[in-house]
């Protein structure tokens, strides 16, 4: 196993949601460091029932998303579910602390436990999409792209430009503007609008969703007032869900909206489980709200370089590949997991079966070896290879067509009406090991 060797950068603490939450440059260089002086990497943190590997260089990534039979994902999704039972136990539903308690069960079982119990779904054999492998995730995928198809993508644009106007209408020139609660929503806004939530419930619900994303992250910073208010709207919306598709299948799944077909689609020849409908209506808002964690990104990473600002306002043909370029430079996700289904070697380390694997997005979207200028923002920049902003292979985001279209019919529109604008304030980060996020972008907005 690789050691750790002696450097001036510290290398990342990848548990620990306050190192997530500093200045990201510094936690690009401290991964940029451990990258160049140990690519696959043995940690071990405190507190964890087990140490994993942190696979930090493109190629190593890729090629765990190349062979999902070599590295599964039925055995958890993110670094914390690694944790020791006994640190997270009080925040898992009951039957899942009723699971842990089970005699023999391997670590990567008790990652599989934890994993559900914080997606909140009904017991350790659930099929979940971010929990399952092939043959079986491509089964569920299937359904959720049956929904969520590339024509209903494209015809989505002229009403993502409405809903954007509708909220660049809102902002007054000089004004100190929330970008997170503003056009930020525009993704959020438009998915209530494709699951069928009727127009008087769409703040609340965009509130609700909100919250439910939040509550995956670790702030320890977090009072209990707003873990408890987080909680509460946590709660809401999953009852709004199940209400939702209840409704949709009383109807017979009629209607065009994704809910109705998905009530009216099939799993292993029966009736999609309810369980399993419920974590895709999840899904498709979960679209909305990871999209307005890229352009809130995006417009903090705008506001830092005015100059690449300036050449999409005079050169807007260029939009969709600053989406590609913002995706690289701050993707949503930092890390994403696996488990080796038996021994292999990557970069001259042997990985045991069982062992847990820690992919940095982040940290292969800044390798030196794969891009030119990695540190550097460049809206130019060409795309021989694909960043790693929606993951690879079977487990590639879902909602990426519709996010990048979000995403560049968003910006058009916003550069168009407002070509200059000034961070206001300081920006409130999630502070997560696995996502990225805001809950507030303060800006101000030329005239």
């Amino acid at each position: 196993m690789t050691t750790r060797a002696s450097t001036d950068v510290a290398w990342p603490a990848w548990e620990d949601a306050a190192f997530f939450n500093q200045d990201p440059e510094v936690i690009y260089a401290s991964m940029a460091a451990q990258r160049r002086a140990a690519p696959v990497y043995w940690y071990e943190p405190p507190g964890f029932a087990t140490g994993f590997w942190v696979l930090s260089k493109w190629e190593h990534q890729r090629h765990v998303g190349s062979h999902p039979e070599l590295f599964c994902s039925r055995y958890g999704f993110a670094v914390g579910d690694a944790s020791d039972p006994a640190t997270v136990r009080h925040a898992l539903p009951e039957w899942a602390q009723q699971a842990l308690d089970a005699p023999g069960l391997t670590p990567a079982e008790t990652r599989r436990i934890i994993a559900l119990g914080k997606l909140s779904l009904g017991d350790p054999e659930f099929e979940s999409l971010i929990l399952s492998d092939p043959p079986r995730h491509g089964q569920i995928r299937d359904i959720l792209m049956k929904a969520l198809k590339p024509s209903l993508v494209r015809s989505l644009k002229a009403r993502i430009a409405e809903i954007t106007d509708e909220y660049l209408d809102a902002i007054v020139p000089g004004v100190e503007t929330d970008f997170v609660t503003t056009v930020g929503r525009v993704p959020a806004a438009l998915m209530t609008e494709l699951i069928g939530v009727p127009r008087d419930m769409r703040d609340q619900f965009i509130e609700m969703a909100g919250a439910q994303m939040v509550a995956i992250t670790i702030d320890p910073n977090r009072d209990a007032a707003e873990v408890e208010r987080i909680q509460r709207l946590t709660e809401k919306f999953h009852d709004y869900c199940e209400e939702l598709l209840t409704d949709r299948k009383r109807s017979g799944g009629t209607g065009d909206d994704l809910v109705s077909v998905i009530a009216r689609s099939e799993y292993d020849g029966k009736p999609v489980p309810d369980g399993m409908a419920i974590s895709f209506i999840h899904t498709f808002v979960n679209a909305g709200e990871t999209t307005r964690a890229h352009l809130s990104f995006a417009a903090m990473t705008l506001a830092e370089h005015p100059d690449q600002r300036r050449l999409l306002v005079e050169r807007p043909e260029l939009i969709a590949n600053a989406v590609e370029e913002e995706l690289r430079y701050r993707p949503l996700n930092w890390t994403g997991c696996r488990t080796a289904t038996q021994q292999v070697e990557i970069g001259g380390q042997v990985i045991e079966e069982g062992d847990y694997v820690v992919m940095a997005y982040a940290s292969a979207n800044r390798d030196e070896d794969v891009w030119d200028r990695p540190d550097e923002f460049d809206v130019t920049r060409s795309f021989e290879k694909d960043h790693q902003g929606f993951g690879y292979g079977e487990h590639s985001c879902p909602g990426a067509l519709l996010s990048r279209t979000d995403s560049t019919v968003i910006q058009q529109h916003l550069l168009a009406r407002f070509p200059d604008w000034e961070v206001a304030g300081t920006p409130v980060r999630w502070a997560s090991p696995f996502i990225q996020g805001m809950t507030s972008l303060p800006l101000r907005f030329g005239s």
